[in-house]
């Protein structure tokens, strides 16, 4: 069950980080893009994040709410993100946690299947994860989300059906499918 937005706000704390990080929807692997970051702890830098979105996929991205930087990142932290773009939009619950090592093997699943190609490897230098809401493996917004974040974290993504693939990858996907040709 989806996590409202009121709820979601009473979860956070005046800097707008995550109180109580167990009081956090897990999601299940079918119900979620998995982004691997190489970044200490769990920053949701919001101007870089932004930056990033419009210099490189033609989004917008924002939080619905504030977020007050801090000096260290928390190990545990989420976001409502929104996106806006030509190839999706909509808002996503993300959060970000330390590496588990289901996630680990959930990477290393995927490359197995794809045949290999390194990015279980890569996925093994990632500390971290940002775990992107999604209704499936064709959420648009969801794979824009985890683009976007890619991009930043310089780690793989896991999709909901279990394909493992890096930022070219999805942003090939999301300009398919924005043409209609596949």
């Amino acid at each position: 069950m989806p996590l409202s937005e009121e709820s979601f706000r009473a979860l956070l704390d005046p800097n707008g980080v995550v109180r109580d990080p167990s009081a956090l929807p897990a999601l299940a692997p079918e119900a979620r893009f998995l982004v691997f970051s190489q970044a200490a702890g769990a920053r949701f830098d919001a101007a870089r994040w932004r930056d990033q979105a419009a210099r490189f996929f033609a989004t917008k991205l924002g939080f619905t709410h504030d977020k007050r930087p801090s000096p260290e990142p928390p190990l545990v932290d989420a976001a409502r993100v929104v996106i806006a773009g030509e190839r999706a939009s909509g808002t996503r619950l993300v959060i970000g946690r330390p590496r588990e090592p289901g996630d680990l093997a959930c990477a290393e699943d995927a490359e197995l299947r794809a045949g290999g190609g390194g990015l279980g490897e890569l996925a093994r230098r990632c500390g971290h994860v940002y775990v992107v809401e999604a209704s499936g493996p064709d959420d648009r917004a969801s794979l824009s989300c985890a683009a976007i974040l890619a991009s930043v974290a310089l780690g793989p993504i896991v999709s909901p059906d279990g394909r493992i693939f890096g930022v070219r990858t999805a942003r090939l996907e999301l300009e398919r499918e924005a043409s209609g040709y596949r």
